[in-house]
């Protein structure tokens, strides 16, 4: 008996060292470890390979998603992604009693102060320009209805009403103003974007003289629907501002001491569930140029790479088409089944890869590429994050570890049959924020493995 303890256990050792320094010549690293050694035998398989398959989830809500995002940024062989906040504005408050008669306008500006969080992607060495547009068409939020004729589907992390990131709302092509800038990643950067004069002074003097159009919330929407601030096509990253976004209308009039004093009456965002980030991809050129949410792209097409994409909804569906038979097997038990997805670093000053509550998440989704639930934290109910693992100086990838003994019971249940298991970014990331990544590639394979510990019985 002592004999073979001592074989299983080094059994145990030699094949989980040599699946975790090997560079992906197995998929799968089995082993065993029971006390009941004599009724066990130690196997190895290594035919789960894997494929992956590139697509769009739908109905990510931007609106209301706390910061504010603008810009563009370039991934090399994946293309560009623009965002662009839209957004109602009203007045802080509806009193303008307080504005002199003999008042006199000088400026309005519209100020975006940097967020706390300091998130950005992209390169910031490049000057940037945005320009302020007046929305020309209502914002409203849509609510999905799910059945119907066509079974429709609501993803999971869609709970209200909402505005969708893909969502178009017509704006005047004239813009307001505009500005030209130098980001400065390493402090909490303020832009003030002086507008148009002729706007300012309109919008003055209705509120000097309590104009019905600006007495009221539903007056002044009627007015005016809000601004949209759109990045250049030439800029090359996204930085989040603060949602406390102002318009400052500046006058001055002559005060009871002769001399002139500055006042000034501001426009606020009011209603956060109308306030979202429009973001948009431009893709051709690349592999993933056809990628839409009606078409998928199969790794085989892209060199094996996948891209995951905060707010466009980019995400990549990993399939090992031999793991529910094996599951199955008779005489079969899991022990721990773990998914390993290497990421490319070789970006990360530009592109930092999210870490922690930002860390990549595995969905269910069907082949519409609705999200359906959400893989749980082991014996929790809440979503699980990659465990991250940084690049190393000797050429190793950075990446993430996924916990999925509970995917066996999803795996082996027909109900569940349609659902694939998406590589995508957690909620309040995919819908807040500009992240991304890109797995990494071995002889244009995606470098993806599962190591599965399992007790085998005669």
């Amino acid at each position: 008996m002592l004999k073979h303890f001592i074989f299983i256990a080094f059994g145990f050792v030699f094949v989980g060292a040599s699946v975790l320094l090997s560079s992906c010549e197995k998929d799968m690293a089995i082993a065993l470890n029971n006390d009941n050694v004599d009724a066990l035998n130690l196997a190895s398989v290594d035919s789960l390979s894997v494929q992956i398959t590139n697509l769009t989830l739908q109905h990510i809500p931007t609106s209301g998603a706390g910061a504010i995002l603008l810009g563009r940024y370039v991934r090399e062989g994946v293309g560009s992604v623009t965002v662009a906040p839209y957004f109602q504005v009203e007045p802080e408050d509806y009193t303008y009693t307080d504005i002199p008669e003999d008042a006199r306008f000088d400026s309005v500006r519209l100020v975006l102060r940097r967020h706390n969080q300091l998130h950005v992607q992209g390169d910031t060495t490049q000057s940037h320009t945005i320009r302020v547009h007046r929305i020309t068409q209502r914002l409203e939020t849509t609510t999905l209805q799910a059945g119907g004729i066509n079974n429709v589907e609501i993803p999971f992390y869609v709970q209200n009403p909402a505005i969708f990131g893909d969502q178009s709302f017509q704006v005047d092509q004239t813009p307001l103003g505009e500005l030209s800038y130098l980001p400065a990643p390493g402090r909490r950067q303020s832009l003030s974007i002086r507008l148009d004069n002729a706007f300012g002074q309109d919008l003055f003097d209705k509120m000097q003289a309590d104009d019905s159009r600006v007495i009221s919330a539903a007056n002044f929407t009627e007015y005016m629907n809000g601004f949209a601030v759109i990045p250049d096509e030439e800029n090359t990253s996204v930085i989040a501002y603060n949602d406390t976004i102002q318009a400052e209308i500046h006058y001055s009039y002559i005060g009871a001491g002769g001399l002139r004093e500055a006042a000034q009456k501001d426009l606020v965002i009011r209603n956060y569930n109308l306030k979202y980030n429009k973001y948009s991809a431009d893709r051709s050129g690349t592999p993933f140029q056809s990628l839409t949410p009606l078409n998928p792209v199969a790794g085989t097409q892209t060199n094996g790479v996948g891209v995951v994409q905060a707010g466009t909804g980019a995400a990549v569906r990993i399939d090992f088409p031999a793991l529910r038979n094996f599951l199955q097997t008779p005489g079969i038990a899991v022990n721990k089944l773990e998914l390993e997805v290497e990421v490319e670093s070789n970006e990360s000053f530009m592109y930092p890869l999210p870490t922690g509550q930002d860390a990549p998440s595995l969905f269910l989704a069907n082949s519409s590429g609705v999200a359906l639930n959400f893989i749980r934290a082991p014996f929790t109910t809440d979503i699980q994050r990659g465990q991250y693992t940084p690049a190393n100086n000797t050429g190793q990838n950075a990446r993430y570890r996924f916990n999925l003994i509970e995917y066996v019971r999803t795996i082996n249940s027909e109900s569940n049959a349609p659902s694939g298991l998406v590589l995508s970014l957690p909620p309040a990331s995919l819908v807040g924020t500009a992240n991304s990544l890109l797995i990494a590639t071995e002889n244009n394979k995606p470098k993806i493995k599962l190591n599965i510990l399992y007790t085998k019985f005669n």
